[in-house]
């Protein structure tokens, strides 16, 4: 079973705003000379990085609270950040993948998720960001299930 990564996407307000960021960050990266690869940068490096690549991981992004989207993990490799220091480049695929909304707590850097717990896809053409009626909202908000 792979391992997955799960992380805030801080700044973030919604799944198009992280695909416009991530497009922005490749173009930059592009126009340095440094070719167009999506990637993370972390001071850490996952311990698990094989279980991450080798079978299929992903990074489980939480945006405004509620982890919606995912994206294939394609390399784990050391770098260097803009200051010099050793740091970690996760590779992603571009592609953002819908998952079933779920809430989640902030916590700091990334966490580990088992598939177990990882939010299933969503069917092509389904919209994860989609919000109950302000009054069915209050209604779950009150029963203690939002």
């Amino acid at each position: 079973m792979p391992a997955h990564l799960i992380k805030l996407a801080v700044g973030i307000e919604s799944i198009d705003h992280l695909r416009q960021r991530q497009q922005d960050r490749i173009a930059e990266r592009k126009a340095a000379g440094h070719g167009p690869i999506l990637r993370i940068l972390t001071r850490n490096t996952p311990r698990r990085a094989d279980e991450l690549t080798a079978e299929g991981g992903s990074i489980f992004w939480v945006i405004k609270g509620r982890v919606l989207v995912r994206q294939q993990i394609t390399s784990v490799e050391p770098a260097t950040g803009h200051d010099g220091q050793p740091r970690c480049a996760i590779h992603l695929n571009p592609e953002l993948i819908r998952v079933r909304p779920r809430r989640s707590r902030p916590f700091q850097g990334w966490r580990y998720l088992e598939d177990d717990n990882a939010p299933a896809d969503l069917p092509a053409g389904a919209d994860a960001e989609v919000e109950p009626p302000e009054e069915m909202a209050e209604e779950l908000r009150e029963l203690g299930l939002i």
